[in-house]
């Protein structure tokens, strides 16, 4: 289908170009929706961002004597490259929840970080 077809069947479900569709690819959600919206361009868009995400783990294996939630703080343009991380190790170690965090404790010691690659 060219892409001019395939536009013009598209019909959002609001006049800003927003709406609500359907999970249909493989998914731990598959059979919900999920909503979309037209997004601002990059460099505003990073600039909306939390400065850190907070994303807390769980470890929970019979190995420990006691289920361990860890707390990282990631600076936003790192996030995807820690989740990713996260998923790829395999282990016990799962995503808790991952929330925006504009100021860290000093403890986290994130301002010590190298420049991103």
């Amino acid at each position: 289908m060219s892409e001019d077809n395939s536009q013009k069947r598209w019909i959002p479900d609001n006049p800003d170009g927003s709406g609500w569709a359907e999970v249909d690819w493989m998914s731990a959600v598959r059979g919900s929706r999920y909503f979309y919206r037209h997004a601002e361009l990059g460099e505003e868009a990073r600039k909306l961002r939390p400065l850190f995400h907070r994303v807390v783990t769980r470890l929970d294996t019979p190995l420990l004597h006691a289920p361990h939630e860890n707390t990282y703080f990631v600076p936003s343009d790192r996030l995807a490259d820690f989740l990713s991380e996260l998923a790829l190790a395999g282990g016990e170690e799962t995503v808790w929840h991952v929330e925006g965090c504009d100021t860290p404790p000093d403890e986290a010691n994130v301002s010590d970080l190298p420049a991103t690659p």
